[in-house]
């Protein structure tokens, strides 16, 4: 109880700082000096505009020497951030080239994750340390998340990270031990935790047209378009997530921060307020035809998920959040649209809850008919919300999978949909509510090597070690002609077999491939985006949308 009234009092008194001016950009008249800036890039503490919304911190290009941007008027820089001293370059267009020198990278240990619970719940933790102690590991602990407050509602998004204490000095080696991990103790969403050590730095250099000289700036520097300008960055990469990167120039609201990234390369970070975030993401995110109904669900659980991901994710990374598909989609200003800006408009501040705890709204393309269960996907997100749920009007709840998740349930599911499913009454999903794809075999096999680092020889047979509720294969066994290798959980197992759509599928072994027959796109859990379009055109709110995805929550308007 103790240490709940100190948590609750420390965040009265940010809040009540906060309230007061302190921590608003821009002109709030901060006397942050450069290390305060630095060290707020790798936190999640909140600047405020003065309308008291979130100022967040969104990763866009990074891993790169040098990056080009401009604006079609003057642009501020700022080695020490708001209030500190300024350099004024350029009148009307400028265009300007940043590199990094001097750099070094940050320094991360990695470990095998083998659970994640909630911080506030010290009996769970404490059931989960002798459950793996148990099995014979060595054990340590780490905590990750953050608190924070808003008007007078504490969000508390901390877990325990439950590590096997083995450090491993790259990813590689940790995802190795995972899969050794997963193999000998069934584990269904093995994750590395990432510890930073120390954290990158270098010098930011700046060239623009017309400007004599160079300017220098150590660690980081922010710029600043004129009022009512943006900033226009070239070559912006995205869809990383799945080996297909694109790239293309995006122009951004609010400011930019240029610093060193975790490898000691240059990443360029977007500083803005949530809401306007929120009208670059949106249509990111979901077709802007879709009915508003469905939209405005997709505001608020956008918003959601912008807050409940905050310190649990990019935690050795200068910035909050990333602008790609591993967090949210969030494409700058040429993607904004009036529909997709008036639903965030309308929910402005909006996000659900569950008996008083911020929600972990996630959502993904399609369910296929019948949502994923979190538990199964990621470590940490056993909600009671996230148990997974039809698809379907509540009068026929009951009919998926009712004698279980068998091999031939789920084969008969694939193969014979149901007709009243709302994702598949979307307009927009008919290609990705039922799908095919067929792999040769030594795509098979290369895949698994890519993915896992391990060589099986020549593909051989698959055998299905675990599904979900919703008929996703979490943990599956690839067999070869010079080994196996247990695969989970479902992301890796779609990456591994060519990217499939979801990992909802049966598979047929022919001569030489596998034809793969399936439901859905992406990990199925939350929101069903296409389902909630469906239930939309069969007139049901954006609150009643949520409340079907996340079971015995409420919309709350924070800010």
């Amino acid at each position: 109880m103790k240490n709940t009234l100190s948590v609750l009092i420390a965040l009265s008194l940010l809040f009540h700082a906060a309230q007061a001016g302190e921590g608003r950009v821009p002109g709030s008249g901060e006397d942050f000096t450069r290390k305060d800036r630095t060290e707020l890039l790798f936190q999640t503490k909140f600047q405020f505009t003065p309308e008291n919304v979130p100022v967040v911190t969104v990763g866009i290009v990074e891993g790169v020497g040098d990056v080009a941007f401009s604006s079609e008027g003057p642009l501020v820089f700022q080695p020490e951030g708001e209030g500190g001293p300024t350099v004024r370059v350029g009148r009307s267009r400028i265009d300007c080239i940043a590199t990094i020198e001097d750099s070094r990278p940050a320094v991360i240990r990695y470990w095998a994750a083998l659970e994640r619970v909630p911080a506030m719940s010290l009996a769970t933790v404490r059931e989960a340390r002798k459950r793996w102690t148990d099995k014979g590991l060595n054990i340590r602990t780490f905590e990750q998340g953050s608190v924070f407050g808003f008007y007078g509602r504490v969000l508390d998004n901390r877990r325990v990270v439950i590590v096997e204490d083995v450090p491993f000095a790259d990813r590689a080696a940790a995802m190795k031990r995972l899969d050794e991990l997963t193999s000998s103790h069934g584990l269904s969403t093995p994750e590395p935790y990432e510890e930073v050590l120390s954290r990158p730095d270098g010098r930011v250099r700046v060239r623009c047209t017309n400007v004599d000289a160079a300017m220098a700036f150590p660690g980081i520097v922010t710029v600043s378009p004129s009022a009512g300008k943006t900033i226009r960055v070239r070559n912006v990469e995205f869809h990383k997530l799945y080996g297909q990167g694109k790239s293309e120039d995006r122009s951004y609201r609010g400011n930019l921060i240029l610093t060193a990234d975790r490898s000691g390369r240059l990443a360029v970070v977007n500083q803005i307020d949530a809401e306007t975030l929120l009208k670059g993401l949106v249509p990111s995110e979901i077709f802007t035809e879709s009915p508003m109904e469905a939209l405005k669900a997709q505001a608020v659980v956008a918003r959601g998920e912008l807050f409940a991901k905050l310190g649990n994710r990019h935690t050795a990374d200068p910035y909050m959040v990333c602008a790609d598909v591993h967090c949210q989609s969030y494409r700058g200003v040429e993607r904004e649209h009036p529909r997709a800006s008036r639903a965030v408009e309308e929910t402005a501040g909006m996000m659900a809850f569950h008996e008083g705890a911020l929600v972990d709204s996630v959502y993904s393309s399609s369910c296929g008919g019948h949502s994923e269960a979190g538990a199964n996907v990621w470590q940490g997100s056993n909600h009671p919300y996230l148990g997974g749920t039809p698809d379907l009007p509540d009068k026929t709840r009951t009919r998926l999978f009712k004698d279980g998740v068998t091999e031939k349930a789920v084969r008969d599911y694939i193969d014979n949909p149901p007709k009243d499913a709302f994702c598949g009454r979307s307009r927009f999903g008919k290609s990705t509510f039922r799908w095919s794809s067929t792999l040769s075999f030594s795509a098979i096999s290369e895949g698994v090597a890519k993915e896992t680092g391990v060589s099986i020889g020549q593909f051989t047979e698959f055998e299905v070690l675990h599904r979900g509720v919703s008929g996703r294969i979490t943990r599956l066994r690839v067999k070869g002609s010079s080994g196996s290798i247990d695969i989970a959980p479902e992301l890796r197992i779609r990456r591994a077999l060519g990217s499939l759509k979801s990992s909802a599928f049966y598979f047929d072994v022919g001569n030489g491939s596998v034809t793969f027959r399936g439901a859905g796109f992406g990990h199925g859990v939350g929101m069903c985006q296409n389902g909630a379009i469906g239930m939309a055109d069969a007139g049901i709110r954006y609150d009643e949308i949520l409340k079907h995805y996340f079971s015995g929550s409420e919309i709350v308007k924070i800010y």
